[in-house]
């Protein structure tokens, strides 16, 4: 997407332009902050640069999970208190709260970001669509409820259609307004949906996956699998278990990982019970981050991800660029990142059967794994960083706002 921009292209302005990224919430553990964290990377040195989020900042920690240099000296922190009472839940509510408070300061930059799905940013910006939890419709066609005894927060009913509306009015979003940002997609899959769906047009960029190469050779690796996601009903980890479990029956003594926080309470105990009852090769591993995560990652040959219709899937990218094999839902946009048949699944029978092929395949497996490793450089930070401030320049050049493009400056920091 990125494209090649002269030197004599370059303007110097004796002002940098000023920015205000906004984010619901900077929790480490997901994929959404990822992005957050290398926008404010990209834009730190070359704009006046503004955070806009709720709840607490820990530059120190986020820095750490997701291999960025945010510098707080760089970067103007506004942060709402959570709601009182609320803690992180009822995330309707939280948003609309931050989307009001940041249209009413809009007229203070020259141009807003979303880094988490659109938004009324009070003014023509830029959004990056990570996923569709903003269409509650949407999101019930895609993954049809989290399910177990919370499913009435979830589901279509009277009380839901009010707490949206509810944050919709208080938020004083205007109907489609969003739709005159410039848009950046996360995957080919998300950019089809958008223009299908919502009738806009939009540019993919690929979200910053970090690598954790460098690790053991592939002969001298362990013969298991990894997971890597939230215990939430969406993710299928229970499908997961069954899959590898058949593998088993059939001679393959695998073993499985579980790389994931807490979801949902109830099916965090039905599925505390589930690995107790396997844990003879399945070892759920908690929240796993940095050191502790690289190193499972750089011993084990395949991963494995159950969740469907993923808009891209950065487990599933951190796993391929770590030199792991892995298989996928064969729907969304985590097709693109292992671009073959081979690697893709409708159902549990034809899963068994893909995982068992691979593995009975030594030289398949090289080049599956070679292949991963080639294909997969294209979701770098490095292009990321590029992206997003090639995105960022002809936004300002498009409303007009700043003159000329103002990238690659001496002293710019790199991406590694």
């Amino acid at each position: 997407m990125t494209r090649e921009i002269s030197k004599k292209d370059f303007a110097t302005l004796s002002t940098l332009p000023r920015i205000g990224v906004v984010h619901p919430r900077l929790a480490a553990g997901g994929g959404s902050e990822a992005v957050a964290l290398w926008i404010l990377f990209a834009l730190q040195d070359v704009a006046e640069l503004t955070l806009m989020t709720s709840g607490p900042v820990d530059l120190v920690r986020l820095n750490d999970q997701y291999g960025t240099r945010v510098e707080a000296s760089r970067v103007r922190i506004m942060s709402l208190p959570l709601l009182p009472g609320l803690g992180s839940r009822f995330a309707a509510l939280q948003s609309a709260r931050l989307a009001r408070f940041c249209r009413g300061r809009s007229t203070d930059f020259d141009l807003m970001i979303s880094s988490y799905n659109v938004c009324d940013l009070g003014q023509p910006g830029l959004q990056f669509v990570g996923d569709f939890s903003f269409d509650d419709d949407l999101r019930r066609e895609l993954h049809h409820g989290p399910g177990g005894p919370r499913n009435f927060l979830y589901d279509r009913s009277f009380l839901r259609s009010a707490y949206l509306r509810f944050g919709r009015m208080w938020s004083r979003e205007r109907d489609g307004a969003w739709k005159s940002n410039a848009t950046a997609a996360n995957s080919q899959w998300t950019r089809k949906m958008l223009r299908e769906r919502y009738g806009i047009d939009s540019e993919v960029a690929y979200p910053p996956v970090s690598a954790f190469s460098g690790g053991v050779p592939w002969e001298e690796r362990e013969d298991g699998f990894v997971c890597i996601g939230r215990i939430a009903p969406e993710k299928r980890i229970e499908s997961l278990i069954d899959i590898l479990g058949r593998v088993r029956e059939r001679g393959r003594c695998l073993h499985l990982h579980v790389l994931g926080g807490k979801g949902d309470p109830s099916h965090f105990r039905r599925m505390k019970r589930v690995f107790q009852q396997n844990r003879e090769w399945v070892r759920y591993e908690g929240a796993v981050f940095g050191e502790a995560k690289r190193e499972i990652l750089s011993r084990h040959r395949y991963g494995i991800s159950g969740c469907r219709y993923e808009a891209f899937g950065i487990a599933v990218a951190e796993m391929a660029k770590s030199g792991l094999i892995p298989w996928v839902p064969r729907d969304g946009g985590q097709v693109e990142i292992v671009e073959d048949q081979a690697l893709t699944y409708e159902n549990e029978d034809e899963a068994v059967l893909k995982i068992l092929r691979v593995l009975g395949d030594p030289g398949l497996q090289m080049e599956f794994r070679e292949r991963l490793l080639r294909s997969t450089a294209r979701f770098s930070p490095e292009r990321f960083v590029a992206d997003v401030r090639d995105l960022v320049s002809r936004t300002l050049d498009r409303e007009g706002r700043v003159g000329g493009l103002f990238f690659e400056r001496p002293g710019t920091p790199s991406a590694t």
